[in-house]
């Protein structure tokens, strides 16, 4: 059975708008979604990985307000629970996970297990077939042992080069069904 790991933060919960508008109440630096243009965009505004994940764990304890990333997630995500496995895979401090499930839970998105991890620099070594993530992190470890990556398209990884092949680039869930579903028809 094929095996998909899909991530939380940035490709179901978009995370990131509210942990902006969080920084933008308490900054004179205001940012705006597309200035995120790297991975660790947090270190350009002089802040730690700590004050980051602050500002996290307190977007997720507002989880009512945390908008999904784009509508009807919960028949997506059935979809392609219909052409194999789907493990959310989402590395966060566990402090949030009540959060985490009632935001599931809210917007009725099924899964088969849930796996939390520590970093997203860990995700790639899991045993899944196709990875879907916003997670530039993931590209070395997908490379070493070949897998299927489809890159969420967000401003902090759209430097990555996404040709076709093992990497590909997707604006939707829908997306990522008929790339996996051409995969398995091949």
């Amino acid at each position: 059975m094929l095996r998909i790991s899909l991530d939380v933060d940035g490709v179901l919960a978009d995370t990131m708008r509210l942990w902006i508008r969080l920084w933008n109440r308490r900054s004179s630096r205001k940012l705006e979604y597309e200035d995120l243009v790297e991975w660790d965009f947090w270190r350009r505004l002089g802040i730690s990985g700590k004050e980051f994940m602050e500002l996290m764990r307190m977007a997720w304890r507002m989880w009512r307000e945390l908008p999904p990333t784009e509508p009807d997630l919960a028949d997506k995500i059935a979809r392609l629970r219909a052409l194999g496995r789907v493990d959310l895979v989402t590395a966060r401090p566990r402090d949030v996970e009540k959060y985490t499930l009632l935001w599931l839970e809210a917007h009725g998105i099924t899964f088969d297990d849930i796996v939390w991890m520590r970093s997203s620099r860990m995700k790639a070594r899991l045993d899944y077939d196709v990875f879907i993530n916003d997670s530039p992190l993931l590209l070395e470890g997908c490379a070493l042992k070949p897998r299927l990556l489809l890159i969420y398209d967000r401003p902090w990884n759209r430097n990555i080069a996404c040709e076709g092949g093992l990497v590909r680039r997707i604006r939707s869930l829908d997306e990522a069904h008929n790339v996996i579903r051409e995969m398995l028809m091949k």
